[in-house]
């Protein structure tokens, strides 16, 4: 997870290799192919963006890959590694390059402020406890709920630019936004368990009741 060697921006990496792909369809294979050794901090960037704009239902497919980099992270990979059948599922290379069009403002904002220091934390201890964060915030984006998806994605993406820069004071900031964005998905959570869930079932009880009581008034 090391800068690229000749300064250029993440964005601009990470926009050139999807662009430059010879295919219609490039698959996360492709993707961690073409990265190489960058390709913890460029996919986490990328999904992390992905789960950040996607829609509902969509942040938690997303959500599967940054599963798996979190706890390889974790036990100390140094390049990332996914099962076949999800390594092969391939996108549109126009819908990947849409979707870090839409983040390179954001991301260029983060790049003006990154310069390698405090690598300490970057180190290798650092990065196995930021697979840990990672793979937390990855599990709250799977889950269904308001503010489940974009607080964490943009939580992931801030912290693998700084990642991918070296730059370990912004992976503290990072941890710290990733403190709230925990907390927003937590109140999230707790809205849809404590109020969505029991509307919806008393709903549904209610109908039931009255489909039952018509069935009655029919068959008797």
């Amino acid at each position: 997870m090391t800068a690229t060697s000749n300064h250029r921006s993440t964005s601009e990496v990470l926009l050139e290799i999807v662009r430059d792909f010879p295919g219609e369809r490039m698959s996360l294979q492709d993707l961690m192919d073409g990265l190489g050794e960058r390709s913890f901090g460029f996919l986490l960037l990328l999904f992390g963006v992905a789960c950040a704009i996607a829609p509902p239902g969509f942040a938690t497919i997303f959500s599967v890959p940054l599963l798996f980099f979190g706890l390889q992270m974790l036990a100390g990979y140094r390049t990332p590694w996914l099962p076949k059948s999800i390594a092969r599922r391939s996108f549109l290379k126009t819908d990947l390059e849409k979707t870090v069009k839409r983040a390179i403002p954001a991301m260029r904002w983060v790049e003006t402020i990154c310069k390698p220091r405090m690598q300490f934390i970057v180190g290798r201890l650092g990065e196995r406890l930021l697979g840990l964060l990672v793979f937390i915030l990855a599990i709250v984006i799977a889950l269904p709920g308001p503010g489940t998806n974009f607080p964490p994605g943009v939580a992931i993406a801030f912290m693998s630019i700084a990642i991918i820069e070296r730059d370990g004071l912004l992976v503290f900031a990072g941890v710290v936004g990733s403190m709230f964005a925990l907390y927003i998905g937590w109140l999230g959570l707790h809205l849809v368990f404590t109020e969505v869930l029991p509307w919806a079932w008393d709903h549904l009880t209610e109908t039931w009741m009255w489909l039952s009581d018509q069935i009655a008034k029919v068959t008797t």
